[in-house]
């Protein structure tokens, strides 16, 4: 299918730039899920598949641990702005000139349209080509169970930072009790950030 990299290795390390002067990197993303999606202007069933992206996923699963970021194969700023409003779509698109992005992960001569699922530890998950149903909704089953995972270990976290303040407060000084109340603030909106992507997921779940 003309990739050069293969499910469970490790994402090549790249730096995109996007048309407002921003820059994110590989390293950037790490803890978080990310779909990167390469396209271009010129490709039909790019331009069919986008709307999918950010009705379906995009949308759905914006604000819970997920980056949906397009890639823009060697076009000028202009372009990539136009494109965006033409096919309404809201996620972010990268400029990839020369194709140097496209290239880590695919052969530079091959085909455009195609996705790629990167997991928190940096690792590759899911490969796609081109655009069909039943592919598109497995991705998208592969994204939820990412982020389902992804919530599971962040609970557990949560908990354990729970109980170590709860032994804290036992042996604690009058002194101490300040920065205690300080980390239960933090960890109350942690824990309501959590409750906020359980019911968003939950939701999700019945559109699969």
């Amino acid at each position: 299918r003309g990739y050069i990299v293969n499910v469970s290795e490790k994402s090549p390390d790249f730096i995109l730039d996007f048309p407002d002067g921003s820059q994110i990197s590989l390293k950037d993303l790490k803890g978080q899920i990310t779909l990167l999606q390469f396209t271009a202007s010129w490709c039909h069933v790019c331009r069919e598949e986008m709307p999918y992206i950010e009705k379906e996923i995009w949308k759905v699963y914006k604000n819970t641990g997920l980056n949906v970021i397009g890639i823009d194969r060697d076009e000028p700023v202009d372009v990539v702005i136009k494109f965006a409003k033409d096919v309404q779509v809201t996620y972010p698109i990268a400029l990839d000139q020369g194709a140097d992005v496209f290239a880590l992960f695919a052969d530079r001569n091959s085909g455009v349209t195609r996705n790629i699922v990167i997991a928190p530890d940096g690792s590759i998950v899911l490969l796609t080509r081109l655009f069909e149903i039943e592919e598109f909704n497995n991705m998208k089953r592969v994204i939820h169970n990412l982020l389902v995972d992804q919530l599971r270990e962040q609970k557990i976290s949560l908990n354990a930072k729970k109980q170590i303040i709860n032994k804290m407060r036992k042996h604690q000084s009058q002194s101490d009790r300040y920065a205690t109340r300080k980390l239960e603030t933090e960890l109350y909106k942690r824990e309501r950030e959590l409750k906020r992507k359980e019911r968003k997921l939950t939701l999700a779940k019945k559109r699969l």
